[in-house]
């Protein structure tokens, strides 16, 4: 398994892998994978197997769910992360986060935050991000965490 940066050829496979997983539709999927510079790919036998990436909250989806506890636009975010069901528990995810972290941190963040639901909530946790806040989004039950790196 190799971590690389997502590129326009791997995109229509990191969206569709994305897309598995549920994490949201393809419209607002392929806008912010778009954005391929903020983004790496897991590839297994030329297939992408795990995708990551990091935002800042310019729009300020959190402010209103985190009220004081929003980190500001200059925080950075864990974006849209996936890993193929098939590769689940191999360490792949945990690669993928320790890359954008080594990222985030190059370009001077000091923290990593994300907003988890609830069926990731612990996943976060074992990975050590703290629980900051609780709040919902759009009728969505969130877990804001951050994590110092």
């Amino acid at each position: 398994m190799q971590i690389s940066k997502l590129t326009k050829e791997l995109f229509p496979e990191a969206v569709e892998l994305v897309l598995r997983a549920e994490l949201d539709t393809r419209e607002e999927i392929e806008h912010h994978l778009q954005h391929v510079d903020a983004h790496f790919v897991a590839i297994e036998n030329d297939k992408v197997i795990g995708v990551i990436g990091w935002y800042q909250d310019t729009v300020h989806y959190a402010d209103a769910a985190m009220g004081d506890k929003f980190p500001g636009e200059d925080a950075y975010w864990v974006g849209f992360f996936a890993v193929d069901k098939e590769h689940q528990g191999h360490g792949i995810g945990s690669a993928l986060i320790k890359q954008l972290e080594e990222v985030v941190k190059s370009m001077g963040a000091d923290t990593l935050w994300v907003s988890s639901v609830p069926e990731t909530k612990s996943y976060y946790e074992s990975k050590g991000f703290s629980l900051v806040c609780e709040g919902e989004i759009r009728g969505n039950q969130k877990y804001f965490f951050s994590k110092s790196i």
